[in-house]
């Protein structure tokens, strides 16, 4: 990765290519900062296959610690920004890191910390600030200052690069040890699904802890060789704005973020701007929004699917112009994908299966998960990446995401899809968010929830809810149970809602259909 770097560095020098959270700089400027880095974590005993952690939310001493590593043969794993106590605990353990970077906040999460959790001594914090060194966090400064010499280190494309810890709506991270080359592929990818142009600009919403913000904001305008700007976290009611203070032409506002994007109160300005194209993540939110979006904003989104185990974004879309615009992945391009059922045998066309993935290029999906050989023998089973998610393949091969497996329900001895009960509930006037979850049934099995946030001034009521799944769902299917609430909590990476966290708050203020007289199933 750090090749690439260098190659742009010698090519625009000091020229302003990158901005982070409006701090401009130079891909010259990163690639020498990253040098000095690189050369005092040497010094303090940093080499090869040694993990180099940072906590910290879009910032340049992110980028000069990812190729520093890089530079040293290490492997750089950012963590999610939002880690804290136990989560925060599990994943250093795991991570065993030999440097850590933060900022002045998340350092001080390490005050009080466990013995039984190995701190590394060189940790250092990119804010000055009493928390940090309370916490033994040396200044970033004293790694820009030393004046060591970078070691020469041969690094191959095939060689660990990158941990991410997936950013799961349930139980603990995996670490997904991502090659080098795996980040050049999805540059190209990149190059490939945007049809990118030399006129082009990047404008990224999201985390560099996550694959999206690294593959879309960073490798992909390194390797199309474009301009690019990040932000620290997306904001709905900046997002056009920053878009046009950047001259923006590419976006990457994925999943529920483009409903956010639609939800926003229309203004004269919504197609003031240069964007022509954008990444959406499209099957994670109802089927009518990329539409929408596109007819308000002027901008068609690449409907794609992605996981970090299969090399991270793009590894198969559909464009716009194409015969299935509405499907998350052609036939052929980067990898082969099947939908099969709980043999592994293929599903016929048109039937629901679990989404199993292979590549097509060396090095381009995942080389295993840290430390759990166990799980990685498990989700290779058959020599196929099993995703667990759903979907189904059309009559021509065109793959269509349906959703994760975890997100199904068993009620009364069928299987219920969470997202098409959500699809049908968010049809009912009123409604702007749904998120359906399965509670324990008296009798076993499950009891269909849903969640619901209602628009500003909605007076939808939980029975005009269920009466409306009534007339449109199959009876086992109608939610017996209806809580409105304010706002989802959401994963930080992904911005998925967390549904273990709804489930886990019982039924206490929920709508009860049954005791109402409205029994799901008989309605």
């Amino acid at each position: 990765m750090h090749a690439l770097l260098q190659a742009r560095a010698r090519r625009h020098g000091d020229a302003p290519r990158v901005d982070v959270a409006g701090t401009v700089t130079s891909w010259g400027e990163i690639d020498r900062l990253s040098d000095r880095v690189g050369a005092a974590l040497a010094q303090r005993g940093v080499g090869p296959g040694d993990r180099v952690c940072t906590l910290m939310d879009g910032r340049i001493e992110q980028l000069l610690v990812w190729f520093a590593a890089s530079k040293l043969g290490a492997v750089w794993a950012p963590l999610n920004s939002a880690l804290v106590g136990d989560d925060l605990a599990y994943t250093i353990r795991d991570a065993a890191p030999a440097a850590l970077v933060a900022e002045g906040e998340t350092a001080g999460r390490f005050r009080d910390w466990p013995d039984d959790v190995p701190l590394p001594a060189a940790r250092f914090s990119a804010d000055v600030a009493s928390d940090a060194s309370d916490a033994g966090f040396g200044p970033f400064a004293e790694l820009l200052s030393d004046g060591g010499q970078l070691p020469a280190i041969e690094v191959s494309p095939s060689d660990p690069g990158v941990i991410i810890y997936t950013g799961g709506t349930t139980g603990r991270p995996k670490g997904v040890v991502l090659p080098h080359f795996a980040f050049l592929a999805a540059g190209y990818r990149f190059r490939d699904a945007f049809d990118v142009r030399p006129d082009d600009r990047q404008y990224s919403v999201l985390p560099l802890f996550h694959v999206g913000g690294t593959m879309l904001g960073i490798m992909g305008p390194l390797v199309t060789d474009i301009p690019t700007a990040l932000d620290r976290r997306f904001s709905g009611t900046r997002f056009w704005q920053r878009a046009r203070q950047t001259g923006a032409t590419l976006i990457d506002p994925v999943g529920t973020m483009v409903s956010l994007l639609c939800e926003l109160p229309a203004t004269a300005s919504d197609r003031d701007h240069q964007v022509r194209a954008g990444v959406g993540v499209t099957g994670q939110v109802p089927a009518h929004v990329p539409s929408t979006f596109a007819r308000r904003f002027g901008v068609s989104l690449v409907n794609l699917y992605s996981l970090s185990e299969a090399g991270g974004v793009l590894i198969t879309y559909t464009k716009p112009g194409s015969v299935r615009p509405q499907a998350h992945g052609e036939p052929g391009r980067w990898a082969d994908f099947r939908v099969v059922d709980r043999f592994d045998q293929d599903c016929a066309a048109d039937a629901v299966g679990e989404i199993v993935l292979r590549p097509r290029v060396p090095y381009t999906f995942m080389l295993r998960y840290h430390n759990d050989a166990e799980r990685t023998l498990e989700c290779w089973s058959n020599l196929w990446l099993h995703t667990g998610d759903l979907g189904k393949l059309d009559a021509d091969g065109f793959l269509h995401f349906i959703g994760r497996a975890a997100h199904w329900l068993r009620c009364r001895g069928e299987n219920v899809s969470a997202y098409e009960v959500e699809a049908t509930v968010l049809g009912c006037a009123g409604v702007a968010e749904a998120a359906v979850v399965g509670v324990p049934a008296p009798l076993g099995e499950d009891d269909v929830k849903v969640f619901v946030v209602r628009r500003p001034d909605a007076t939808v009521s939980e029975q005009d809810i269920v009466d409306h799944c009534a007339r449109r769902l199959a009876r086992f299917k109608v939610p017996r149970y209806v809580e409105f609430v304010a706002s989802f909590p959401r994963s930080a990476a992904k911005q998925e809602i967390e549904r273990h966290k709804l489930r886990a708050l019982g039924n206490e203020r929920a709508w009860d259909a049954k005791a109402s007289g409205l029994e799901p199933g008989k309605i």
